[in-house]
C-alpha cells in the first residue's frame, strides 16, 4: 500500500496562504530570469499579499465566484499572481495562450467558456494582444465586444520598468491596499486548461480545486522537496506541466524563463546557465532543451549539475538518457495529459535500464487498465487502449457534452486514445496514439512499436513510421529514416523490414503478438 501523501491545504487559496504565512515566508517563491540577465523575485509573503490585493481589485470590478477569467499573460511573475488572485476571488482561470497565428483557437475558447474577463498586458511582445486588437495598440477600452460573445471586461496588468507608479507588481506591493478572499471549496472549479488542439480546436478541460490539489500530491510523491529547494520548470504556466504545483505542494523556489518580451533566441543555453548559476537541484524540461544542452556540450562549462531532470511533454527516447552522469544524476520520465495530469512515472539512474515507450508505474492515486474496442480488460502484455482514473482527473470538457461523453466512460474513466500494455515488470509501455495506428490489410500496427524495433538496426539514427494509401491493403507502411552512415544500413534495414513483412503476411491475426503486429479488433 502506497504511503499517504499530504499537502497543507484542500484548495489553491489555502496552499498559497500556508506558504505565505509560515515563519519562512520571506523565502523566495518565484524567480523569473530574463534573457538580458534581469532577475526578478517574489517572496512567499509577497505572492500571498499581492494575489489577495489584486483579488480585491477583481472583486471591486465585479468579478465574482463562478466567473471565468482568461489569463493571457506569458510566463512572468505577473502571470503567477494573476492566477492566484483569480483563485482568491473564487473565479476560474482560463488559459489564454494563443496557439494559432490567426487566433481562432483563442476566440473559440472565449466563446465556449463564456468568459467574463480577460487579463492583458498591452506591452507583451506577442500573444493575445495582437489578436484581440487586430494588431493595433491597445486603445484603453474597458470592455471587449467579440462576435458570438457577451461583452468581456478587459483588466490591464502592465509592466513598466521606467515607472513604479504604472508597474503592476510595484503598485500591488503597496501595503495600504485592501485584500480579498472568497470562500472556496474543493468542489469549486479552479482552472480551465486547453488541450493542444492537434485534432481541431482546443478542448477546454475543467479542473476542480480538488483535482489540482491531488495533482500537487502526485508531484510530491515523485520528489518530496524540502521547503525552499531550488527548482526550474520551463513549462508554460497555463498548461498542466507548467502549473505551479510543486510550489503549492512543497514550497519550492521555482525558477522560470521570463517571456514578457518573447522567447529568448537561445532558451536552452539560458536554462542551463540558470541551473548552474543558481545551483538548481531539479529541473522540469522538455527533451528538446536537454538534447540541445547535451549536443552543445554546455555541461562541460560548469562543475554544478542538478540531481534530477524530469523529461516530459514529448516521447522520451533512449538516447536522451546519455545526459545521466553528464548533466544530471538521474532522469524522471513522466507520462500524463491535460485531462488527468500525471498518469505514470519512473526514475532512471542507469541509462541501460531505459526502454523506449516505457513510462513506468501508475502515479499516486492513479488506477489504470488496458481495454479492447468493447472496453473489456485485455490480458497482461496485450496491447489495447489505456484508460485512466485518478482523483486528479478532470470532470470533463467545458460546455462540450459530446466530447465529454466520447472521452469519459459512464463510470468515470478517461479514454486516453493511447495504445499500450502492461509489461511483466508491472510498468506501462505506450506505443502511440490509437488514432495514429496503421491499418494494413487485416492487421493493425502501432508506429511507436515498429520505430523502436527499427532503431535497433545498426546505422539508424532516427526513424518515423507513417501510413501510405494502398488500393488493396488500405495502407502500406513507410519508414522515413535518418541514417548515421549509408554503407550497410540500407541492406540491414530492408532485411529486417522484409522479415517483419513476411511475419505479417504468414500469420493470422490471432497468432500474432498484438503489441504492434495485429489486433483482432480489425
Amino acid at each position: 500500500m502506497a504511503e499517504e501523501v499530504t499537502v497543507p491545504g484542500n484548495t489553491i487559496p489555502e496552499l498559497v496562504e500556508h506558504w505565505g504565512s509560515t515563519a519562512e515566508n520571506e523565502t523566495p517563491a518565484f524567480v523569473s530570469i530574463h534573457a538580458d540577465g534581469d532577475r526578478r523575485t517574489l517572496t512567499r509573503k509577497e505572492v500571498l499579499d499581492i494575489s489577495k490585493r489584486f483579488a480585491y481589485k477583481l472583486h471591486s470590478s465585479g468579478i465574482k465566484k463562478g466567473y471565468i477569467v482568461c489569463n493571457t499573460l506569458p510566463n512572468s511573475l505577473e502571470r503567477v499572481v494573476c492566477e492566484f488572485a483569480t483563485q482568491f476571488v473564487g473565479a476560474a482561470s482560463l488559459n489564454g495562450q494563443v496557439m494559432r497565428s490567426d487566433g481562432e483557437d483563442f476566440f473559440e475558447s472565449l466563446r465556449v467558456s463564456k468568459c467574463q474577463a480577460v487579463i492583458i498586458d498591452p506591452d507583451v511582445a506577442k500573444g493575445a494582444n495582437q489578436i484581440l486588437f487586430n494588431g493595433k495598440p491597445y486603445n484603453g477600452e474597458h470592455v471587449l465586444k467579440l462576435p458570438q460573445c457577451d461583452p468581456i471586461e478587459i483588466i490591464v496588468c502592465r509592466r513598466n520598468d521606467d515607472s513604479s507608479e504604472d508597474d503592476f507588481i510595484s503598485t500591488m506591493k503597496n501595503p495600504d491596499l485592501e485584500q480579498f478572499r472568497a470562500e472556496v471549496s474543493p468542489e469549486d472549479l479552479a482552472t480551465v486548461m486547453t488541450t493542444s488542439g492537434s485534432t481541431g480546436y482546443s478542448k477546454l478541460v475543467k479542473h476542480l480545486q480538488s483535482n489540482i490539489c491531488h495533482f500537487c500530491k502526485q508531484v510530491k510523491a515523485i520528489e518530496p522537496f524540502q521547503s525552499g529547494a531550488r527548482f526550474i520548470n520551463c513549462g508554460l504556466l497555463g498548461w498542466a506541466g507548467g502549473y505551479p504545483q510543486w510550489y503549492l505542494s512543497c514550497g519550492v523556489t521555482r525558477y522560470f524563463i521570463d517571456m514578457h518580451d518573447g522567447p529568448p533566441s537561445d532558451t536552452a543555453s539560458l536554462v542551463w546557465r540558470t541551473m548552474t548559476q543558481e545551483k538548481i537541484i531539479y529541473g522540469f524540461l522538455s527533451p528538446l532543451f536537454v538534447n540541445t544542452i547535451l549536443t552543445k556540450c554546455l555541461w562541460k562549462e560548469s562543475e554544478w549539475r542538478p540531481k534530477v531532470l524530469c523529461l516530459a511533454g514529448q516521447p522520451v527516447k533512449k538516447e536522451s538518457m546519455e545526459i545521466i552522469g553528464k548533466i544530471c544524476d538521474a532522469v524522471d520520465v513522466n507520462y500524463g495529459m491535460t485531462e488527468c495530469n500525471l498518469v505514470a512515472s519512473h526514475r532512471i539512474v542507469d541509462p541501460n535500464d531505459y526502454v523506449d515507450g516505457c513510462v513506468g508505474y501508475p502515479g499516486y492515486g492513479v488506477k489504470l487498465k488496458i481495454v479492447d474496442a468493447n472496453k473489456q480488460v485485455v490480458p497482461s502484455g496485450t496491447t489495447g487502449e489505456i484508460l485512466v482514473w485518478s482523483p486528479a482527473l478532470s470532470p470533463g470538457y467545458m460546455n462540450n457534452e459530446s466530447a465529454t461523453a466520447s472521452a469519459f466512460t459512464d463510470d468515470g474513466w478517461f479514454c486516453t486514445d493511447d495504445a499500450g500494455y502492461v509489461g511483466k515488470d508491472g510498468k506501462i509501455y505506450v506505443e502511440g496514439r490509437q488514432s495514429d495506428s496503421i491499418h494494413r490489410g487485416t492487421y493493425i500496427l502501432y508506429p511507436g512499436w515498429l520505430e523502436k524495433k527499427m532503431r535497433e538496426v545498426s546505422g539508424v539514427k532516427d526513424i518515423a513510421i507513417v501510413a501510405v494509401p494502398d488500393r488493396v491493403l488500405h495502407h502500406e507502411i513507410c519508414a522515413c529514416v535518418v541514417v548515421s552512415g549509408v554503407k550497410g544500413v540500407v541492406a540491414g534495414f530492408l532485411h529486417k523490414t522484409i522479415n517483419m513483412g513476411a511475419d505479417l503476411s504468414a500469420s493470422s491475426p490471432n497468432q500474432l503478438d498484438s503489441r504492434g503486429s495485429s489486433d483482432s479488433r480489425a
